[in-house]
């Protein structure tokens, strides 16, 4: 009997421990966000929706419509800036004249005029330590427009650097701002990325944080007619086009698509560290819209079989032969989808695949802007080109002018010395982003951005003299 109560207390302390690894494991797992990164948090992880996939888990919170919101964002837009937001008709009314010239600027037509509707718009984009004045550049030019905006967090940089959630925070004055800036009509979340992955590479990395955004718009409702864009957290289609592609017949809009080239592509204007220095002849080509019956977790699997990827076949950029720069040979050779039909498309084909047109306005003006590099302090800027995307593993120890071509041109632009930049009030385009229309906030940028590069340059000037 002794031995018998000995052996079941041994066993009882063996599985107790077990247990006690198990839970020390999760706790590295989940970086216990909720007690070691941050003293407050929203949520108990294990409380949330979660989807679990082979190299990470998605946490699904609550999105801005489901909480109570501390209303203190007052945007203080001027008249001009007012009447370019003032085309969310009362009781979606819609006006079919000015709709159908809106149409006339793409070269489209209004794709119903007896029974005008348009079709909702659901963003998905990643969030790290983006610029809030950027994030708010671009919900004002796209203010309760959407119907869904996904921002997806990891608890890893790119290149696997830990970093704190930064919006897993019940006191957290950014995310309570970030609810507010795309207006009461649109639903907001930032959902949580947990990695799972070692080893990986930096690009693919990104391609799993971003593979958060479908499951959300599922999650909230998305539609087969409705319209999904990716987008980094400094880009925007320019608030007129989104308008377009919610109401005019665009041929990649409509129904009962191949799946084939399905995107439609912004010509995208870009603004280096200022909107006041607009590169000339230059356009960039994200953001990217796509159908949501071509899009994966809301179009027709059956219909539109998945295809082979670079990680376990499933994750990633897809392989040579089975999508991947219009190759879909052995797609086609395996039977993996039925005839003349194509597999859906993840969020990361989106921006790493070929599969539509640029599209500007009829007079070749932009149809979206890139707010590149508007951070507010060199050593930010340093951050992103040292833990991201390619990352520069010495970029604290050189200027900012030397980490990227990008840079050099933004930092002449400041001095005044370059000709390879506009001025806002020069660029002679006829779609400008509305929230640097108001003069003093654009003003006020520029002059940020040539007081950081004065900075950088005293402390190199200190240091080659030193």
């Amino acid at each position: 009997v002794f031995l018998f109560l000995l052996l079941i207390v041994s066993s009882l302390t063996f599985f107790a421990r077990i247990f006690s690894i198990e839970k020390d494991m999760q706790a590295l797992y989940f970086n216990q966000v909720d007690y070691i990164l941050l003293s407050e948090p929203v949520y108990e992880l294990e409380q949330l929706k979660k989807q679990r996939l082979s190299h990470g888990t998605f946490f699904f919170g609550r999105h801005s419509q489901e909480i109570e919101i501390d209303s203190s964002y007052k945007p203080q837009w001027n008249s001009m800036q007012k009447q370019m937001l003032d085309d969310d008709y009362e009781n979606d009314t819609i006006d079919v004249e000015k709709e159908k010239e809106r149409c006339e600027r793409y070269n489209y037509k209004l794709s119903n005029e007896t029974h005008p509707k348009r079709r909702r718009l659901f963003l998905g984009s990643l969030i790290a330590d983006d610029s809030m004045k950027v994030i708010e550049a671009v919900g004002t030019e796209v203010y309760n427009i959407f119907h869904t905006v996904s921002f997806i967090e990891s608890n890893t940089t790119q290149n696997h650097t830990p970093r704190k959630w930064k919006y897993y925070n019940s006191t957290s004055e950014e995310l309570n701002e970030l609810y507010q800036l795309f207006g009461p009509k649109t639903k907001v979340s930032v959902d949580y990325y947990v990695s799972a992955s070692k080893n990986i590479d930096e690009l693919l990395m990104e391609y799993f944080f971003r593979e958060g955004n479908p499951y959300r718009w599922a999650l909230n409702g998305m539609r087969k007619d409705d319209i999904g864009i990716i987008l980094d957290a400094d880009e925007t289609f320019s608030r007129d086009y989104l308008r377009a592609m919610q109401i005019c017949d665009v041929p990649e809009f409509r129904p009962d698509q191949n799946c084939r080239k399905p995107k439609r592509i912004a010509s995208t204007m870009v603004m280096e560290s200022s909107p006041n220095c607009i590169t000339k002849n230059k356009r960039w080509y994200h953001p990217d819209a796509i159908l949501g019956e071509c899009i994966e977790q809301v179009g027709n699997s059956t219909l539109h079989p998945p295809t082979k990827r670079q990680w376990k076949d499933r994750h990633g950029k897809r392989l040579e032969g089975y999508g991947r720069s219009f190759n879909y040979s052995m797609y086609v050779k395996e039977g993996l989808g039925p005839k003349n039909m194509y597999p859906l498309w993840a969020a990361v084909d989106f921006r790493g695949q070929p599969g539509g047109d640029m599209v500007k306005m009829a007079d070749g003006s932009p149809t979206g802007y890139h707010f590149h590099n508007f951070f507010d302090s060199a050593e930010k800027i340093q951050f992103k080109y040292q833990t991201y995307g390619h990352a520069i593993k010495n970029a604290k120890d050189v200027p900012i002018w030397e980490l990227h071509e990008d840079l050099r041109l933004a930092v002449e632009c400041a001095r005044g010395t370059s000709n390879k930049t506009l001025a806002f009030n020069e660029s002679g385009s006829s779609a400008l982003p509305i929230y640097f229309v108001n003069e003093e906030v654009r003003n006020k940028r520029h002059k940020l951005w040539q007081n950081i590069v004065k900075a950088e340059e005293e402390k190199w000037n200190k240091k080659s003299n030193q």
